[in-house]
C-alpha cells in the first residue's frame, strides 16, 4: 500500500512539474538574454494582405539567416514580433519598458500611422525605421529626430529631379514658369526651392502666383503663356496640387498648346487621363524596374519562400539590413544592447542593398543621402518611363 501511494506522489510530483514547465515557459513568450526582439508593424491591409504577406515572409527569411549563422548578430538572435492591426499603436513607455526590443519598423505605408508613430517614439533610446516616409517629417529645429529613421527621401526631392531633369533636357534660355499658390505653406515653400535651383543652373524661371480658388486665374495664366507661344516653348511646373494641376491641363488642351506641363505631386490614377503630363517620382516604377525580382527569386532559391509584393519584401529586407550593419559596427562581444551607439550607426550606414540601387544612409537626414528617380510620361493611361535622375536629398527648410 505504501509502495502505491508512494508512485502516485511521484506522479502527481511529475505532472505538477509539467504543468509549470508547460504554463511558465511557452516557447513563443520565453525571452532567452541571446535573443533580441524587433517590432514589425504592418500594412494597413494588415498581415493577410499581398503587402503584409511578403513583408513577414521576408522578415521570416531574414530571422532564420540570423539563426543559422554562425555569429548571429553579435552573437546573439533576431526574432521579430508582429504586431497585429488590431492592438493599438505602441507607446513610449511600452517600448522602453521591454529591455530585449531592440528596434521599431513601421510597414505601415501611411503618412498618418507612420506620423502618429514618431509621435509617440520620439526622443526614446529605441530606433524607429519607416519603410517609406516620403511625406512624413522627421525633424525637428532643423536636426533629424535622434531615433526617428526612413527609407525614403522627403517629397522635396522632386524639386531638385526637376531641376537636374530640365539641365540635362534644354538649353539656358528654355523658358520655364512655376505654378504656385502663396496660401499653401508647402506649394510656396516647395516652388522657392524649385525656383532657386533652375535659378541655380542658369535659368530663369518665371513665377505664376494663383489663388487656387479662383478658377479664372488659371485661364490667365494660360492666356500669358500662349502669348509666349510664337517665340518660344516652354515648360510649366506644376505646384497646384491635384485640381489645380488638372485645370491648368484642361486649358492647355483648350488651347492646343506645345508647351509641357510638369506635375510636382506623386503619381495618382486621378491623373491618368491627363495624357503628355509628367512627373518625378521615387517609388512609381520600382514594381518593374526597381530590380525587387531578384529579391523574390533570392528569397524562393535559399528557402523556398514565396511573396507576391516584390517590393514590399524588398523594403523589408533592406530595413533588415540597415538594422544589422548598424549592430555588426559596435565593438564585440555585445552582452547588453549600447543604445545610443546603436542610434549613431544607423545614422550612418553604408551599402543597404535596395533592389538595383545601393543607399547611404545621411546622418543630417537620417534618410538616404540619395535615390534614383523616374521621370514619367502620362501615355495610354498609365506612366510610361521617360528617364531616371540620380536625385541627392535635400535637407528640409521649414520656410523659404
Amino acid at each position: 500500500m505504501r509502495k502505491i501511494i508512494a508512485l502516485l506522489v511521484i506522479i502527481l510530483c511529475l505532472n505538477t512539474t509539467a504543468y509549470r514547465a508547460f504554463t511558465l515557459q511557452p516557447a513563443d513568450e520565453k525571452i532567452h538574454d541571446w535573443v533580441w526582439n524587433v517590432l514589425a508593424l504592418p500594412p494597413s491591409g494588415g498581415w493577410n494582405g499581398e503587402p503584409g504577406k511578403s513583408v513577414k515572409t521576408a522578415l521570416l527569411w531574414c530571422e532564420r539567416e540570423i539563426s543559422e549563422s554562425s555569429n548571429g548578430i553579435a552573437g546573439h538572435d533576431v526574432k521579430f514580433i508582429f504586431h497585429s492591426e488590431s492592438q493599438d499603436l505602441p507607446t513610449r513607455q511600452s517600448i522602453t519598458n521591454n529591455s530585449h526590443i531592440i528596434a521599431v519598423m513601421s510597414f505601415a505605408f501611411s503618412p498618418d500611422t507612420d506620423r502618429e508613430l514618431v509621435s509617440r517614439l520620439s526622443g526614446i533610446n529605441v530606433p524607429l525605421l519607416i519603410a517609406g516616409g516620403e511625406n512624413v517629417l522627421i525633424d525637428s529645429g532643423g536636426r533629424p529626430i535622434n531615433n526617428i529613421f526612413a527609407l525614403d527621401m522627403y517629397r522635396d526631392y522632386r524639386c531638385a529631379s526637376f531641376a537636374e531633369y530640365a539641365k540635362r533636357l534644354y538649353p539656358k534660355d528654355k523658358r520655364i514658369a512655376l505654378a504656385a499658390s502663396r496660401f499653401t505653406v508647402n506649394q510656396e515653400r516647395e516652388a522657392k526651392i524649385c525656383y532657386t535651383m533652375l535659378d541655380d543652373e542658369g535659368f530663369m524661371p518665371m513665377p505664376y502666383w494663383t489663388d487656387a480658388s479662383v478658377r479664372d486665374s488659371y485661364y490667365m495664366m494660360s492666356e500669358e503663356i500662349e502669348s509666349f507661344e510664337g517665340e518660344q516653348a516652354g515648360v510649366v511646373i506644376s505646384f497646384m496640387g491635384s485640381m489645380g494641376a488638372r485645370e491648368i491641363w484642361r486649358n492647355f488642351m483648350r488651347i492646343r498648346t506645345s508647351w509641357r506641363l510638369w506635375n510636382v505631386a506623386e503619381p495618382d490614377d486621378v491623373y491618368l487621363a491627363c495624357r503628355g503630363m509628367i512627373f518625378a517620382d521615387q517609388n512609381v516604377l520600382l514594381p518593374t524596374l526597381g530590380g525587387f525580382i531578384e529579391t523574390r527569386r533570392m528569397l524562393w532559391r535559399t528557402r523556398a519562400m514565396h511573396v507576391s509584393d516584390n517590393v514590399a519584401a524588398g523594403r523589408a529586407v533592406a530595413l533588415y539590413e540597415w538594422l544589422k550593419r548598424a549592430v555588426d559596427v559596435i565593438p564585440q562581444p555585445v552582452d547588453n544592447m549600447p543604445r545610443n551607439l546603436l542610434l549613431q550607426n544607423l545614422s550612418r550606414v553604408h551599402g543597404i542593398p535596395f533592389g538595383n540601387q545601393t543607399l547611404n544612409i545621411s546622418p543630417s537626414l537620417h534618410r538616404p543621402s540619395a535615390r534614383n528617380v523616374f521621370i514619367v510620361e502620362i501615355r495610354n493611361r498609365e506612366y510610361s518611363e521617360l528617364d531616371t535622375v540620380n536625385t541627392k536629398a535635400l535637407v528640409y527648410v521649414p520656410s523659404y
